[in-house]
């Protein structure tokens, strides 16, 4: 019997881990990060639209009741903040903060230099891409970004 409670939980464990997950490249100034963990948070209404705060960060968030703002200190190690609101054509990002240890200025803020593609939310998550526009600089530095993610919403 313990060996079956055991092993339920650590297929729980296992599928929660997968359930947040993030694939792809986050480059700046052409050095590579590795944000390998989601979360979403309820973001404030934009527009009378709802909007989700995804945090894509080296360092797990899970338990982070403030993920965005650790994200943008760097405190999450290599992130990217992305606020997500439902628009016309899908999800559009309409805010964007990037941590990256080769930033001059990690922990900036830019509207512009990513978008959304491919972002459903159903089932109780949301997955998609968030991927850099072409030539995207930031303060003069240039950005390379297509993150895959999967994660479970508020």
């Amino acid at each position: 019997m313990f060996k079956t409670i055991v092993t339920a939980l650590l297929v729980l464990a296992m599928t929660d881990a997968m359930a947040a997950a993030v694939e792809g490249f986050y480059r700046a100034n052409g050095k590579d990060a590795a944000p390998v963990h989601a979360r979403a948070l309820k973001g404030d209404a934009h527009m009378d639209k709802p909007t989700f705060k995804l945090v894509l960060s080296q360092k797990d968030a899970s338990k982070d009741a403030r993920a965005d703002f650790s994200a943008q200190m760097g405190d999450l190690g290599s992130a990217l903040v992305v606020t997500l609101a439902r628009g016309d054509q899908g999800y559009e990002v309409i805010g964007a903060q990037f941590a990256h240890p080769d930033l001059k200025r990690s922990g900036a803020s830019s509207a512009g230099l990513v978008e959304a593609r491919d972002v459903v939310v159903s089932a109780g998550e949301i997955r998609g891409r968030i991927v850099s526009v072409a030539d995207a600089m930031l303060f003069d530095e240039p950005m390379d970004i297509d993150l895959k993610f999967q994660t479970k919403i508020p």
